[in-house]
Parts: structure tokens; C-alpha cells; sequence
């Protein structure tokens, strides 16, 4: 039997299916977007602990539940990618170590000889920074160092800001760096005029950097303003730890008085104040807004009720503090003589990271993580080729640090002058004095260049040349009341856009 070419085969008729709009419904139903669900106490005083969890789920969850045992070289900090595939952890004896903490494969391992304070996966799982005790040091996933970055010297906490290459950074001193990370600069640098400070965190919505200062201070800052934008006493302690959700709209702040402050960032107002059993070393927010607070050496996850109010809360001005009650914690887990160092929720899986002096803890949280990903912004399981071509579109989309503001929808407004600029410029107008002439007459005979005589000529020129600029003013003033008009008629009819910026202007 022949067997037919691919010029025969693009000619046969090819069948088309009829898909009926019943079907099609019933298809997009079974497509739907996943519902997150949460775990429901049949009494409110039951504690659900990690091994009945492990025991009711299936066996790919299950293994998500682990605990890596890592006490010669704690307490250890541990950062996850921003799809949630990758782990990287750093203990403060120098252990640095990266792996794909889903199937246990490891990236690399090291041990840089020296104290670790921080570390923070850059862009990509290709990179990260660790911020040891001298200087700050980037490396890749082989464990190959990269760079030494010797502006950033003696660095107590990293953050990395996604959208913008910045990696921001503070110091024993009190003085907050950036660094672009695709062009190697030094972007801004200012001292927090605060001291020694370990507590930061990021608004992922406006890319804004939170920190805690002992005084109870936190304060919000920009790379394009030297003093910070925003100053909130929020305790009369110093700031533990400090974390915000994934709108921007609430923070949350712990101190040494075992206060747990939810604040509202769209009027910086306290919300809510919850007396802990002891004060929270580290808080973290999922993203389905629950709360996990580092107690000594237990783990406590708040349900996203927490920062919910009721009516009466709401009417009330004073805000006063509440004990923690049984009903009020969602989750429980205790790790035995271990103080709890850093707490992170892993991205679109229901998993809470825990680095304590003691190694590396995996913990199951029911309803933490978003059920659905957006591919093009974070996929979980990306190929190599993907994560290239995901690499440079991020590079050519790369948003330039002079936009980082506390309000990021201010882009969409159309810069319109206010009516100070307006009155500035029509001064600027109205008031020109005309150019000052040095003219002196040639000598006369026969008495013609008397003083007399001079001055009257000198006089002569001057209101000629006045009488000429009085008529250019008058003709530019004519003109800009003409176009004045015409931009008035134009605006009564034209609804503006945020596009208009980018049509070309008529000559």
C-alpha cells in the first residue's frame, strides 16, 4: 500500500466538528476557575494539628509536609520563587542551598565561611542574592558566585522588587539602598536617620518599602524622595516584624509588648489589636489574606476574618485591645525547643515555609494559596525555553524606579495645569519688560549734540522700541485668547482618555 504524501493529505477535505452551545456551556463549566475551600472546626476550642491533615489528604499533598533537620547551621531565612517551585534557604552559620522543593531535586549547596543574614531570589531561580556579614553576594544556581556588591555592605534584610530589577536593601546603620540588578547601578541611597534596623517588607502593589524601626516607627519609602513618604507610630515598642497583603491595603505590625496591629494603608488607620502570647519574630500574609505569626517556637495562622470588621467595630473611634481567643486562630503547629526565625506562604500552593534554628519546616495551610495562575505572569510549570522568553519580555517591560509612588494609579490620570501654574505662566506674560537699549548718538556739528539735544534723541529711540514690543504683546495675547477659545469649544464636546497622550497634536 502507497503511503500518501503531505501534498494529498493537505487536499482531502477536512471534517469540522459542530459543537452545540449546550456543550460548549457544559465544557466551560468543567473549565471553570478552581475554588480555594478552608477547613471547618466542628468545635471552636478543637486544634487541628499537621499529622491529621497529612492523614486525610491525597499522597501529592501529603508530600508537600516535610521538615529538614539542619541544627548545626541555623537559624535559617528562606525565600520562595514567585511561581512557588523553587526554595531557597540560608542558615546564619553560612549553609546556603536552592532545590525545586517539589520533587527534592537540588540546585546547589554551599557554605560561604561566614555569617548570613538575609537571602532573596532575584528575577528569575537563576539567581539570588545573600546577604552575608561584610558584603552582599550574588550567585547563581550552580553556586557560582556572580558578583560581589561591596555598596551593600554590612545588609541586615533584602527585598527584591520584581517589576522594576531593584534590589533594596538596609544595613546595620540604618541606610536603605537600591541596586538595578540588569544594569548593575547604584539607583538611590538614603540614611534612615534611625538607627540599626532588621524589620522590612514590600507593598507588592506600589512597590513601596516598609520599615520597622525600635522606636515603633514604620516608615514607607520611595528611591526618588530622600525623606520618607509616610511616618505611623504604630507601637509604643520597637517593630518585630511587619508584613503586607497582596492588594496594599492592610499591613500588618508586631512589637516586643506582644501587640499584633492590622492597619489599613488607604487611610493609616488601626483596624484592629490583638494581645499575642508573646511577641510575633516574623509575620507573613497568603494570598487569600491569612496571617501566620512566628510565637517563640510555635507557628499560630489567623482565617482572613481576622482583619474583617464588624459594624460595631467599624462606628467605634477608639480601637481597644482584644486577648487571643481559640476562635480567633485557624491553624496551630509547634516545633519543639526551636525559635522561629522567618515565615513565608509559598505561592499558589497551600503550603507555609518555616526557617527556625533548627532547620527548614513544610507546613500544610488548607485555603492559603490562589487556585489559579496567570501563566504569562507566574507559571509553576514553565520549561526552560518559557522561562527565557519570559526573561526577556520582563526586561523590555521593565518599569523605570521614577514611577514607584504611593499611589500607582496616578499613570492613568491626564496631567492637566492647575490653576497656580495657569496664573504663573499668564504672569510670566503680561509683566515682560522690554530689552534695555544702550544707545548713544554720534556727534553733531553746529550745536546739534548738545545735552539737550542727546536726550531728546535717546528718548526718541527708546519709545519707538517700546511702542514695537507693546504691539508684539498685543498680537501674542490676540493669538493666545484665539487658541484659548478654540481649546475651550474643543473641551465642552471631547471626553478625555488616557490614551490622548500618545495622538498626534494638530499644527
Amino acid at each position: 500500500m502507497s503511503q500518501k504524501s503531505r501534498f494529498f493529505n493537505s487536499k482531502q477535505p477536512k471534517s469540522r466538528i459542530n459543537v452545540d452551545k449546550r456543550d460548549l456551556n457544559n465544557i466551560m463549566n468543567d473549565v471553570a476557575f478552581a475554588q480555594s475551600g478552608f477547613l471547618e472546626k466542628e468545635d471552636e476550642n478543637e486544634v487541628i494539628n499537621q499529622r491529621s491533615i497529612v492523614e486525610n489528604v491525597d499522597l501529592f499533598s501529603a508530600q508537600k509536609y516535610f521538615e529538614l533537620n539542619l541544627d548545626k547551621f541555623g537559624p535559617y531565612r528562606l525565600n520562595y520563587t514567585r511561581n512557588g517551585r523553587h526554595l531557597l534557604i540560608g542558615g546564619s552559620q553560612g549553609h546556603v542551598a536552592s532545590f525545586d522543593w517539589q520533587t527534592k531535586k537540588l540546585h546547589s549547596e554551599i557554605n560561604v565561611m561566614e555569617k548570613i543574614n538575609d537571602v532573596k531570589w532575584l528575577h528569575t531561580e537563576t539567581m539570588y542574592a545573600v546577604a552575608q556579614r561584610q558584603w552582599t553576594y550574588i550567585y547563581d544556581n550552580q553556586g557560582i558566585e556572580l558578583h560581589c556588591l561591596k555598596i551593600l555592605d554590612r545588609v541586615t534584610r533584602l527585598e527584591f522588587l520584581p517589576y522594576h530589577f531593584l534590589l533594596s536593601s538596609i544595613n546595620e546603620c540604618g541606610y536603605l539602598s537600591y541596586i538595578d540588578v540588569s544594569l548593575g547601578k547604584k539607583v538611590a541611597g538614603f540614611s534612615t536617620a534611625h538607627g540599626r534596623c532588621d524589620v522590612m517588607g514590600q507593598n507588592p502593589t506600589n512597590a513601596i518599602i516598609h520599615l520597622g524601626h525600635h522606636n515603633g516607627v514604620v516608615t514607607l519609602w520611595s528611591p526618588n524622595v530622600k525623606e520618607p513618604l509616610v511616618k505611623m507610630l504604630c507601637h509604643k515598642a520597637a517593630v518585630k516584624s511587619l508584613a503586607v497583603n497582596q492588594t496594599g491595603n492592610y499591613m500588618i505590625t508586631s512589637s516586643l509588648d506582644h501587640l499584633l496591629n492590622v492597619w489599613d494603608l488607604r487611610t493609616y488607620k488601626q483596624l484592629k489589636s490583638i494581645k499575642l502570647n508573646a511577641g510575633a519574630s516574623s509575620l507573613a500574609f497568603s494570598q487569600k489574606n491569612l496571617i501566620a505569626a512566628g510565637l517563640r517556637n510555635e507557628v499560630v495562622i489567623f482565617k482572613d476574618d481576622f482583619i474583617k470588621l464588624n459594624e460595631e467595630e467599624i462606628e467605634a473611634e477608639e480601637q481597644y485591645i482584644e486577648d487571643m481567643t481559640p476562635n480567633d486562630i485557624y491553624l496551630k503547629h509547634r516545633i519543639n525547643n526551636a525559635n522561629i526565625q522567618n515565615l513565608q506562604f509559598c505561592p499558589f500552593e497551600d503550603v507555609l515555609g518555616v526557617g527556625h534554628s533548627y532547620g527548614i519546616s513544610s507546613l500544610l495551610v488548607p485555603g492559603s494559596a490562589e487556585a489559579n495562575f496567570d501563566a504569562m505572569e507566574a507559571n509553576p510549570y514553565e520549561s526552560k525555553n518559557q522561562r527565557k522568553q519570559w526573561e526577556v519580555k520582563a526586561l523590555l517591560e521593565k518599569i523605570q524606579p521614577e514611577l514607584i509612588s504611593l499611589d500607582p494609579f496616578k499613570l492613568k490620570q491626564v496631567d492637566r495645569k492647575t490653576l497656580e501654574e495657569k496664573m504663573i505662566e499668564r504672569n510670566k506674560k503680561l509683566f515682560l519688560k522690554p530689552k534695555k537699549i544702550d544707545f548713544e548718538p554720534r556727534l553733531k556739528m553746529k550745536g546739534k549734540s548738545k545735552t539737550g539735544k542727546k536726550e531728546a534723541r535717546k528718548k526718541a529711540v527708546k519709545a519707538a522700541n517700546l511702542k514695537e514690543f507693546v504691539k508684539e504683546v498685543k498680537e501674542y495675547e490676540r493669538i493666545e485668547n484665539e487658541e484659548n477659545k478654540n481649546k475651550e469649544k474643543k473641551e465642552e464636546n471631547t471626553v478625555y482618555n488616557v490614551f490622548d497622550r500618545f495622538k498626534k497634536k494638530s499644527k
